[in-house]
């Protein structure tokens, strides 16, 4: 509970350029106020609204949804939240692939045991489920396609946030997926951040750097591929740089030139810092070992 972290959204009118600069327009919540809103993906947008699939955390529910945000350009706002898709379990990182003119949605849902496909269906405003892509617990999991070939980047339970990248690969978006490779990192920075993305002739993977918490800074890697085989190279590093959100960052993605991330706080700063504080001091003592926060 002192733990508790609070979350807030960002845009960047020319993507990953702007982050490098600190040009960020940062969201207001509007009328939710018990809520926050984490991992965006873009739907869509237009000159007057941004249309995002987030993580919704209500605190009078405690769970994480899947909902789609509306927000104003005018005044950088959300004017608008509608949960689609809730179930029993968490629910989390709603990663958009688009392909053959369908929008499809792979939430992280590790709690249910599986990583699943669902179809975002625009007039019904909600998703329907395809099928099950991995049964495995995987944590905050990307889609990528190199020529004909599908490949899921993902870490997953026990060590969500450690050093070590899993890729699984297939022929077909809707075939079987099967482990191809394993990649270790000299520091925790294997977990996506967000999806790869082709900038100025480079494809870059957004990773989590978790070395001092969870979701602490955004680790960009420049993304290589020689016989199927990957190689990651960090370029920047990009840590919060709102003045009140600084505990850290944990989400990019971009879309048709525009991008979204996300920064959070303790949401109860002093009282959480110094149980935090207390925690890593009992861990420098080896009273109590280090746990990893989800």
């Amino acid at each position: 509970m002192l733990e508790e972290s609070e979350w807030k959204l960002g845009i960047l009118l020319n993507g990953y350029d702007d982050l490098k600069t600190n040009r960020v327009k940062w969201i207001s919540n509007g009328i939710y106020t018990n809520k926050w809103f984490a991992d965006p993906f873009i739907l869509d947008f237009d000159d007057k609204q941004i249309t995002l699939l987030v993580e919704e955390f209500d605190y009078s529910i405690h769970r994480g949804r899947i909902a789609r945000l509306a927000i104003n350009r005018e005044s950088w706002t959300i004017t608008d939240c509608k949960i689609i898709l809730d179930l029993e379990t968490h629910l989390s990182f709603p990663m958009i692939w688009r392909e053959d003119g369908h929008v499809y949605v792979c939430p992280e849902n590790y709690q249910s045991g599986g990583w699943n496909l669902y179809e975002y269906k625009e007039s019904a405003d909600s998703l329907e489920f395809i099928k099950q892509i991995l049964p495995e617990k995987l944590t905050d999991a990307t889609l990528f396609k190199d020529g004909a070939d599908y490949y899921v980047l993902s870490t997953y339970e026990p060590t969500p946030n450690g050093s070590k990248l899993t890729l699984w690969k297939s022929d077909s978006l809707f075939g079987d997926f099967s482990k191809t490779e394993e990649k270790s990192f000299p520091e925790n920075i294997a977990r996506n951040a967000g999806a790869i993305f082709l900038h100025e002739g480079r494809l870059i993977r957004p990773a989590q750097e978790c070395n001092k918490s969870y979701g602490h800074a955004i680790s960009f890697q420049t993304v290589s591929i020689k016989q199927g085989q990957f190689e990651f190279q960090e370029e920047f590093r990009y840590y919060s740089t709102h003045p009140k959100y600084q505990r850290g960052t944990h989400t990019f993605n971009t879309y048709n030139g525009l991008a979204v991330i996300d920064v959070h706080k303790l949401r109860f700063p002093f009282l959480g810092g110094l149980y935090i504080g207390f925690k890593d001091l009992l861990v420098k003592l080896h009273l109590k070992k280090p746990f990893e926060i989800k």
